[in-house]
């Protein structure tokens, strides 16, 4: 396989590596109103300030807390990663074959 080949398939994979963990951050990510809204029970704190001190609600921020770190740390690698790569490929892809139309 050819050197600039192989680079263009490992930076497509390392993108979908980067917009992966955006998607799931996204996905897992709990703002404080949806984490009272799923974690307090039915005689729960009037107040906002009462509805975060509950120990459902502490473990759904703590745990959306984690995934947020470890998604940006696979973000953050899998960019880091990505430069060298798109660099070379820059460097090494065959000009005529960027602007040859069928």
């Amino acid at each position: 396989m050819e050197a600039w080949l192989s680079d263009l398939l490992t930076a497509i994979g390392l993108i979908l590596t980067l917009a992966g963990a955006g998607w799931a951050a996204w996905s897992v990510i709990l703002r404080e109103e949806d984490a009272t809204r799923i974690g307090q029970s039915r005689a729960s704190g009037a107040t906002k300030e009462e509805q975060l001190r509950l120990p459902m609600v502490q473990n759904l921020l703590a745990a959306s807390r984690g995934a947020l770190i470890g998604l940006v740390l696979i973000a953050t690698g899998t960019a880091l990663q990505l430069l060298p790569v798109l660099s070379r490929l820059a460097l090494q892809i065959p000009l005529d074959l960027l602007f040859s139309f069928p």
